[in-house]
């Protein structure tokens, strides 16, 4: 899969050129973020490993940072933009697969 530009639905595993892999979720308007496990903590976002909703997928294709806007609910901040570095690969997620390795 090259891209989720026009997608309206399933999930799906977006790896980064960070080593963060996404774990995006259309069907129910919601993403993670697992960092890569050799980023220091000065590099780890607010809500990395939790659930966020997720307002809008803006861009997300291989070869190109993914662009997402999401709600945080952080007081006074009515939404927050997520940009990454470039994707890696992208894959559907299913509740008993997840990304192999050897797989891009």
């Amino acid at each position: 899969m090259w891209t989720l530009n026009g997608e309206t639905a399933g999930r799906y595993f977006v790896s980064t050129e960070s080593g963060s892999v996404y774990l995006v979720d259309l069907d129910r308007l919601m993403m993670s973020r697992l960092p890569a496990m050799d980023m220091s903590a000065d590099r780890s976002l607010r809500r990395d490993g939790q659930s966020v909703d997720l307002i809008s997928l803006v861009e997300c294709s291989i070869g190109r940072p993914m662009n997402l806007i999401i709600d945080l609910h952080v007081s006074g901040v009515m939404r927050t933009t997520r940009r990454s570095t470039d994707v890696t690969a992208i894959e559907p997620f299913s509740d008993t697969a997840g990304p192999t390795a050897g797989d891009s």
